[in-house]
């Protein structure tokens, strides 16, 4: 299997600064959902409402502030989730690709099949020499210096 995705556990300052922030907004979106019982919090918490949703918003203070004082003590939280997050998302990854090719690719593949349409004109010609195809000048060349 190709490795897409590194899975970096000892991030530089700079990392673990922007993680900070961006654990800010994720927690803080996490608190804000447990308190109000939305999305996956729906369920409702019961008497676990403040407590849930006050660890989440610890979390985001915690986050921020050592983004700011001491970005190095980020790293458990950081470490902590890239190994939760890499299995999930090598998961989701495929299983998103599998859907598309499965669910889109060959049902079009399929389609073209049954109508005849080859769209590479892949056709067997056996008095045919080649099989190479001029390519067909409709611009001038100084269009490609001035594409857009």
């Amino acid at each position: 299997m190709s490795k897409l995705i590194d899975l970096n556990l000892r991030p530089d300052e700079a990392t673990l600064r922007q993680f900070g922030w961006i654990a800010l907004g994720g927690f803080g979106f996490l608190a804000t959902i447990a308190w109000f019982e939305l999305l996956i919090f729906g369920f409702g918490l019961g008497p676990w409402r403040p407590w849930v949703a006050g660890f989440f918003a610890l979390l985001a203070a915690l986050a921020v502030l050592f983004s700011i004082v001491y970005p190095k003590a980020n790293l458990p939280i950081y470490v902590g989730l890239s190994v939760v997050a890499y299995p999930i998302g090598l998961v989701l990854a495929n299983l998103i690709m599998g859907v598309l090719f499965y669910l889109l690719v060959t049902p079009v593949g399929l389609f073209f099949k049954l109508t005849g349409r080859d769209s590479l004109r892949r056709r067997f010609e056996p008095e045919a020499a080649t099989y190479w195809e001029q390519s067909k000048r409709d611009r001038p060349l100084e269009s490609y210096f001035k594409q857009f």
